[in-house]
Parts: structure tokens; sequence; C-alpha cells
């Protein structure tokens, strides 16, 4: 034999047919040595691959449930956040007056969202006078955080979006720091007053809001947000 046919590797086909045309092969190695074969009661079988495939094929459809389990819970999150979203919606069309808009944020919105709690923080002064047109109906709870443009540029961190645990700026306006935040700014296409303005939902948990989460939802959330207080806004004008 030549070094080069010693190089070549055998195939699976070439050790089928060896196995074909030697039938008695298996049986006499597994006779000079037991410990190559089965020595249960197996009958005429060698070695017995049973368990190992059924616990294979149990691993794999194991694998499969799970995967096809997580497909779903993910489908019912999804579905279950369009819901909230859907909500949301609803209760922005039936807010009739700046005092009924801001009580949505305030109030509805951490119930929708299962929030600890949902603030306005703007650094314009059109969008909190918004909130005292109704003759002082609108309570210090649902009233808009108003802060300087320089603690409003820290806020936010000049960013249109941000997840993830609160930084010392945003602990600093709030409250009650949260365990985690999604601040999201109002549409910037909008009027000057409304861009200046962004969403704040505080999370129960530090996991509640994380930077790897998906924000599609939360972007249009803020988008209708924008639309209404635009609307609200330009109402006023026209009344003043």
């Amino acid at each position: 034999m030549t070094e080069k046919n010693k190089a070549k590797p055998v195939t699976a086909t070439q050790v089928l047919q060896f196995l074909t045309d030697n039938p008695d092969f298996l049986a006499t190695l597994a006779q000079k040595n037991p410990a190559f074969g089965n020595t249960g009661n197996t009958g005429n079988k060698v070695i017995d691959l049973t368990p190992a495939i059924a616990k294979r094929a149990h691993n794999e459809v194991r694998r499969i449930g799970l995967q096809n389990k997580s497909i779903l819970t993910l489908a019912a999150e999804n579905m279950v956040n369009w819901q909230r979203l859907h909500h949301a919606a609803l209760a922005l069309l039936a807010a009739d007056s700046p005092h009924h808009l801001f009580h949505v944020i305030t109030a509805q919105f951490p119930l929708i969202f299962d929030l600890a709690a949902c603030h306005l923080v703007t650094a314009s002064p059109e969008v909190y006078a918004l909130a005292k047109v109704d003759d002082g109906m609108t309570t210090d709870q649902d009233m808009p955080i108003l802060c300087t443009p320089e603690k409003f540029k820290a806020f936010t961190n000049g960013s249109a979006l941000t997840l993830g645990l609160p930084s010392d700026a945003v602990t600093a306006i709030l409250d009650s720091p949260p365990a985690s935040v999604a601040i999201i700014a109002l549409p910037d296409k909008l009027a000057d007053p409304v861009a200046a303005t962004v969403l704040v939902l505080c999370g129960r948990t530090p996991t509640s809001f994380t930077p790897d989460l998906a924000n599609d939802l939360l972007v249009l959330l803020a988008e209708m947000l924008g639309v209404a207080l635009t609307a609200h806004l330009e109402r006023m004008e026209m009344n003043a």
C-alpha cells in the first residue's frame, strides 16, 4: 500500500461495505473483547444503540418544544404589548382637555403598562402652561415636570431614547428614584414646545427597561402622545 493510499480517509460507505461483506466481524470482535459490546441479554446484538438513539430523539423533541414555547411566549407578549398600546391610544383620544390628557399620562399609563409611575418632563414653558388652562383642575401629581434647558439636556443625555438604570440627573429631577426608566423624546418634527418634552416610564424592577429592549412600541407611544399634545397646544393658541 502506498503512502498516498494510507493518507486517504476511510469513508462511511467503505465501512458499511466492509461490514456487509464481513457480517461476523463485530461478533468476533466482541468475543475477543467483551467490553466492546453489550454483554446483557440483547440476543445477537453486539452494540445496542437503542437507548442512545432514544435519548437523542428525546432531547431533540425537548429542544424543539422549548423553542416553540419561546416563540409562543414572545408572540403572546407582543400581543399584550399591542393591546396595551391600543388602550393607551384610546385613552389619549378620549382626553378632551389638557387636564384630562395629563391625567391619562400620570394616572392611566401606569395602569395600562404596569409601571411604577409615569411622567412628562419638559423644558417648554408652553407645555407646562398648558396644564394650567383648566382653571386649576390639574392636580400637582398630574403636572408635567418643568426643568431648565441645561437640566433637560442632562436628563436626556442628549438622546432621543434612553433605556436602563436611571442616571444621577434623572434621580435628581424625579421625586421617587425609579428602579429602571424608559425616557422617550416626543417627535422633533412637531412643534418646538413638544420637541422639548420627553415621556418617562418608570419600571417596577431594574429589568423592566433594559438597553436591549425592543423599542418600536415605545417610540410609537411617544409619537401618539406628541400628536395629542400638539393638538391641545394648537387649541390653546386658538382660544388665546
